[in-house]
Formats: C-alpha cells, structure tokens, sequence
C-alpha cells in the first residue's frame, strides 16, 4: 500500500531558481492490481524455480530502484554552481545503473569530450541470497563551455576561421552528428536552455522577417538592434531551432555547452588511449575506492541503500562488505610448435616464442609492399628496414619468403584529407599494379599496406580490394608502428599473416581437447554486432565462425545482416546448417558433436536464447540430415553463453595469491558464492593481468549434451581455447573463437557498399521511427572472396 493511498495528485514546480509560474500536476495513480511480494523471488533463490517469473522480475527491478534512488536524490549544492548549471543541477549524470561525478575524478579525452569516473550499482540474486553489485566505472561526457571552443575541438582546430563552413563540408557534417541533441545555453539570455536540432552555414548572414508582414532583416543585425551584439565572426556556423514556419539562429559565438552532458556514442578510436588510461586502476586501488565510495561521505558516496520515505517498512537488510568466495586455479595447457613434442607452457598468462617455429608454417612466394607513409624521406628506409625484419622473424618461424616488390605511392603537392576524397578507386588501382610487378603470372600471396597513423578511409578500399574484390590477403602496418618496430612487433605481425594465409601457429594442448578428438567435433563462436549507439537506420551483423580441423585451430566465418539492436539471431539455424554442411564436405564426414560459445546476451535474454535460438539450431540439423540422407547420428549440442559486459571483480585476499599486477592469476575460476540461480554457471579469469583490474568472464551453461554438464570439463576445455587465439602468444579473456566472431563483427563495414556509408553516424538517423529497409543492406553486403575460403582472412 502506498502512503498516499491508491492516487494522489501533486504540484510540482519545474522551476530550478524558486516559485515560479511553470507548475503542473501530476496524477500518481495505482493501476496494477497484482501485490509486490517476494515469495516468488525467494523460492527462485532457492533454487525451486529454474526462471523469472513476471513477479521475480518486478521484486528484483523493485529492490534495484531501491539501490540507485541514493545518488539521484542528492542535490548538488547552490553554492556550486553556474548560471549554467541550474537545468541539472538535481541529479548526477547517470546511465541508470550507473551515476557519475567529477569529484571521483576526471580528464580531457579531446575532441570536445572528458571522461568523469563514477559508481555502478546493480542487485544480483544468487543461490539463496541477493547481492549488490559494486563497482567503479567511467562515463564520457561533453565538455561544458563555449560552443566555438568545444567545436574547434572536434575539429582538432585552433582558428575560428575553421568553422566557416558549408553544409556539403565533412567537417560540418561531422559537427552537426557530434552535437546533435546536446543542451545549450546562451551568454544574452540567462537561464534559458535549448536542444541542438540544426546547424546553419554563415549564421550571421542569414536572414529572416522579424514581423509577419514586415521586412527581412540579417541575424547579424538582429542582435545588434535587439542586445546591442556586435557579432565577431558571422560568416562561421550558427545553431538553428526550428519555430513554427521559421528557423530561428542563434549565432555559435552566443552559445554555451552546458554542463553534466552524458555522451553516448562510439567513442572516437583517437581518444581511446586516454580513456583506458584514465579508466585502468590496480585491484588494490579499485578495491580501496570502493570502500571509500560506501564508506565517505559527500558526493562521491555511494548511498548505496536509501529507502524512499513513501516506504513504511525496511524492505531488507544490508552489510556492506565484500563477498569471500573459493576459487581454484586451473592447470594451464602447454602450447605445440614445429612439429616436436616440445611443448612451451605459459608462465602469468604468456609465452614466448624465441627459437620455436610455427605448427604449420606457410610459404609467400610473391607478394608486394604499397607504402602510404606520409614522412617519404623517412618512411621509405623506415619500411625498408620493417621488411628486411620481417623476413627475418618469418624465416626464423619457418615461413620463407621470396620476392617482394616496393612501392611507394605519392601524390605531390595533395593533403592527407584530399588523398581520403580519392577514395578506393585509387587506392585498389595501387594495388593491382603493385600485385602484377610481383607476380606477373598469378596474384600475389600478400600485399602489405604502410598507411599513415590516421588513414581510416585507406584501410576500408585496401581490405575491400583484397577481402571482396580480388582474393589478395592483405596486412595493413601504420606507419608510426614500423618505425620504432622491433622483433616482438614483426613477430605479431607474423603470427597474423601465417593465420590469413591457412597456416597454424600453434595449438593447445589439454586431456579434455584430447577426449574431445576421439570424434568428429566443431567448436563454434557466435555474435552480433550493432551499428553505434544512437544509430537506429543501420543494421546488425551477426557472425559465427566454426572450426574445421581435429585442433580447433582453423576457423571459417559466415555472416548475416538482420534488423537493427535485435540481439537474438534469426537465421542461426541456417548459419549452423551450412557449417556443418561446410564441415561434413570438407572433412568427409559430419560432425558427432556441437560446442557453440555465445557471445552477447544480457542476463534478460537466457531464457529466449533457450526457446529460440537452441531449439533453431536442433530444427536446422534435423533438416539438414534428412536433406542430405545422413545415416549418422546427429550430432549432440552444448550451448554456452560468454558474458563480458558485467561489473563481477575478483580480489587477491593478500597479495602473495595474485600475480604480478596485483590480479588473480590466469586461469582462476568461480562457480560457487556468486552463481546464478537460473543456470548453471561459472566465472574465468582466462588471462594475466596487464593493465588496471582484469575482468573475468562469465560462462552460463544453457544446453549440454555432451559433457553431463561437468563444470570441470567445460571450464577446462573454455580456459583451453583462451589460449588458440592466434594473434597474441598470450591467452586471451574468452575462447578464441568468441573473439574471432567478434573480430568478424567488427569488420562489416569492409563488406558493404560504401555508398551506404555503413558504420557512418554522420549520415545516419540518431532517433528512432520509420521504416527499416533491410533488403537495401542486404543486397549491399557482400561476403568475402572465394579465394579466401578456408583462411581466416578477418586476422
């Protein structure tokens, strides 16, 4: 029962300076009938019910707005704040389960943003107990301040004079996709916010009638007569709102930034430095700010339990300390090079691969260098030299090299932006010239591409000449990188080439791989990837990759586009019908067993993945073995969701039982103390810590024919194919077919037309509505290279 009763009706005043006349009323009335009680969710603790009911997900949203009212019920106090701050002055920035505050800390990413650190707060039922979550976390905000200023950032600029710009201009379009729906203020009009809708080229020159019936008058001359404003710089961009059948224009030079503004795109890649920076703490110091955060006081206390006084009753009971569970350790597996029995074992998560060669080694017997370096004086010996290393390490791993052709690319007196205006036209006619001096009679093996530090638009026309267009595996190099390149570096950049070319670099040894050869078998990573956030005319791709040998090293990739954000697959079941049609033809006979790691779902989605997905999966190999008359058994299925996105972080309880960097160390595993009731769980901290806290992964065993849903099993066999991952001679924070599915994710926009301007936010929809043409995407993706079959060219 609510305090007031069934309904009540409020005045509220919307005014953050006093009385005022903007008051309404607000009608709070009761209109569900059912009683939120917690029995439901006790029993669900307990293990009696295997889901979330209707009534455990309302008690459980119920408690988790409980948790979070602290932070959004303090106020900032007035002495703190501007004109300018007063439209936010109630409230933290926060993304719901999380709230931000500069007093935690805070740094300049550029480019017109900064990274603010803050608190994350989330309720998680376990085994016949709730717990909550804490954690520190880091939001990007814009930067407060004058529009001209936050603008010149974007920009990367210092002159005014560079925001005079057309609306044909990429840089204007770049500012309209960057500010569009941010809070402004004005420097004539105190205590007045607006929301960006538009901007206007040479806003001071604009015109416009003043009255209905009267003349047309220039903004510039509106403020003049109007505030007694004398413009400084009317020719550069203006905001424009649109009012009734006019677009009013306030000058850029008026505007002001305001505070506590949360942005929620893709952050730029160049201010991802600074923010893993800004963002990577110590356990031991992660740790302390978290007790300071709910034992402090002031605005960086985390309140972590607040009870809304329209509650009569305590609803729980809370300690605020941390959870103490048992782990172990897992053994790691040895990693096979050459053709020896000589195995190499990982030591904190790595490995080196001083005097070993690869597990199969592949020949280049002709293949080209283009050289895109910007510094040529420089950049030419600067190649020369990464080459001649590079032959090297690869002969040293036991791939040779042959014939090489050099070329540089030069384009006098032209500018790195208008060489990006050249486009892939250029770029794949370099290419193709420089693969015929290679090798006159067939294509080249490889074409390596130096590209300048910043040459995104590069990248895109070299991986569609090679990956759609021609077959030709491609490496791109920046050209900083080579520079200061050592053995270490051309080691890695040896790895991948060997993997794009169908060779093995090494393959991990464990008894549960070894079991799981005694027959055919197929390990399977599955994602989806989403356009950037706020893109809503732009779709999702999905990606699953299958092994194809008896090591589980050799990964083929398939791809699908669907609507946008809808993160259950719809056609996995066709993509797991033609990879296990793809297996069965290429190893002469079908697989006998099903590993398939997801990547991807929220907690909220098991039980659909569970209906939907599985049971698509089960649907299109029933269909397949009656297509193709298969007298074989058909192959038993394990399904396992990999989670990533979570806030769970184990601590060392002293410091004798981390590693090096303070973390657990590789191969540490939970299951037990912070399980979920709905599912059979674990958590895996596959990888040695390096930079800040590492996170593990959770494992949530959804389907399991296969192993009797032995944790020991799965987890041994999940930490093994940590270690598969062909990049790195480190093992990685998931199995490497999750990441590689990721990875093919990822590289979508080189497979779709680029007048589509995939992965574009600039030329994208940032809000909802309409229609969503998915045919036109579909027919404008085109998948990789025939040539490429049977290679991991995504490496």
């Amino acid at each position: 029962m609510l305090a007031f009763g069934q309904s009540y009706t409020f005045e509220v005043d919307m005014s953050d300076r006093g009385p005022s006349k903007r008051r309404f009323s607000i009608t709070l009335k009761r209109v569900d009938s059912s009683v939120i009680d917690f029995n439901e969710l006790r029993q669900f603790l307990d293990g009696r019910l295997k889901q979330q009911t209707p009534k455990v997900i309302v008690a459980i949203n119920l408690l988790q707005l409980i948790v979070r009212q602290g932070p959004n019920l303090q106020v900032v106090p007035r002495r703190c704040l501007r004109n300018t701050d007063t439209f936010l002055n109630r409230k933290y920035p926060n993304n719901v389960k999380s709230f931000f505050t500069k007093d935690a800390g805070r740094v300049t990413l550029g480019g017109g943003l900064e990274a603010w650190k803050g608190f994350y707060q989330s309720v998680r039922p376990t085994h016949n107990q709730l717990l909550i979550n804490v954690d520190v976390t880091c939001g990007v905000l814009y930067q407060e301040g004058r529009l001209i200023d936050i603008a010149l950032a974007v920009l990367g600029q210092s002159n005014v004079r560079a925001l005079k710009l057309q609306e044909s201009s990429p840089d204007f379009r770049k500012l309209r996709s960057f500010f569009k729906g941010v809070f402004i203020g004005f420097t004539h009009v105190k205590g007045k916010k607006k929301k960006i809708q538009q901007f206007i080229s040479e806003a001071g020159y604009y015109k416009f009638q003043k009255e209905s019936d009267g003349p047309e008058i220039s903004v510039q001359q509106y403020y003049r007569e109007t505030y007694n404003i004398h413009l400084q710089y009317p020719d550069i961009i203006g905001v424009g709102f649109n009012v009734k059948s006019q677009v009013a224009v306030i000058p850029a030079e008026l505007c002001v930034v305001l505070p506590n503004q949360r942005y929620i795109r893709r952050l730029p890649q160049e201010c991802t430095k600074k923010m893993v920076e800004f963002s990577s703490e110590r356990p031991q110091a992660r740790m302390e700010a978290i007790l300071r955060g709910l034992s402090g006081s002031g605005p960086t206390r985390l309140s972590t339990i607040r009870v809304p006084r329209m509650c009569k009753k305590q609803v729980f009971k809370y300690q605020q300390l941390p959870r103490i569970i048992d782990g172990q350790v897992l053994k790691t597996p040895g990693m096979a090079y050459g053709q020896t029995n000589n195995l190499v074992f990982p030591r904190n998560g790595g490995w080196n691969v001083l005097n070993q060669r690869f597990h199969q080694p592949r020949n280049i017997n002709a293949w080209a260098v283009v050289d895109y370096s910007l510094n040529k004086a420089r950049g030419r010996s600067n190649t020369e030299r990464f080459v001649k290393m590079l032959v090297e390490c690869c002969g040293q791993l036991g791939s040779n090299h042959h014939s090489v052709y050099l070329m540089d690319v030069v384009w006098p007196g032209v500018s790195l932006t208008q060489v990006y205006k050249v486009g892939s036209q250029n770029v794949a006619q370099d290419l193709l010239n420089a693969g015929r001096e290679a090798s006159m009679q067939t294509p080249p093996d490889l074409i390596l591409v130096v590209l300048p530090s910043s040459a995104a638009e590069i990248r895109l026309a070299v991986k569609q000449f090679g990956d759609v267009h021609t077959g030709i595996s491609t490496q791109c190099v920046r050209e900083d990188k080579i520079a200061r390149a050592n053995n270490q570096y051309c080691n890695n950049v040896a790895m991948k080439i060997n993997a794009k070319l169908g060779g093995v670099n090494s393959i991990p040894k464990s008894s549960v791989l070894d079991k799981l050869k005694e027959v055919p078998f197929m390990i399977m990573g599955v994602d989806v990837g989403h356009p950037a956030p706020g893109v809503f005319d732009q779709p999702s791709v999905a990606s699953l990759v299958f092994s194809f040998d008896m090591d589980a090293s050799r990964y083929e990739a398939l791809t699908c586009i669907q609507r946008p954000r809808l993160e259950i697959i719809e056609d996995l079941g066709s993509m797991v019908k033609t990879a296990v049609n793809l297996f069965g033809s290429r190893n002469k006979i079908p697989p006998q067993r099903l590993v398939l790691f997801r990547d991807g779902l929220s907690e909220g989605e098991y039980a659909q993945a569970a209906v939907r997905e599985i049971q698509a999966i089960k649907d299109a190999i029933d269909t397949l073995w009656m297509e193709r008359n298969v007298n074989r058994p058909k192959p038993l299925l394990t399904y396992i969701v990999v989670g990533k996105k979570h806030h769970v972080r184990f601590f060392p309880k002293s410091q004798n039982d981390g590693d090096k960097s303070g973390n657990c160390p590789a191969g540490f595993v939970a299951d037990k103390g912070i399980g979920n009731p709905m599912a059979q769980d674990f958590y895996l901290q596959s990888h040695g810590g390096l930079l800040g806290t590492s996170r593990p992964s959770h494992y949530i065993i959804l389907e399991d024919e296969n192993f009797g849903r032995r944790l020991d099993v799965l987890q041994n066999l999940s930490f093994c194919l940590c270690h598969a991952y062909a990049r790195a001679t480190r093992s990685v924070s998931i199995p490497a077919p999750v990441y590689y599915a990721d990875i093919v994710c990822a590289r979508a926009n080189f497979h779709f037309n680029p007048n589509l301007r995939y992965d574009d936010s600039a030329m994208s929809s940032i809000s909802g509505g309409g229609s969503f043409d998915l045919q036109k995407w579909q027919s404008g993706y085109k998948g990789k290279h025939s040539s490429l079959a049977w290679k991991m060219h995504f490496m």
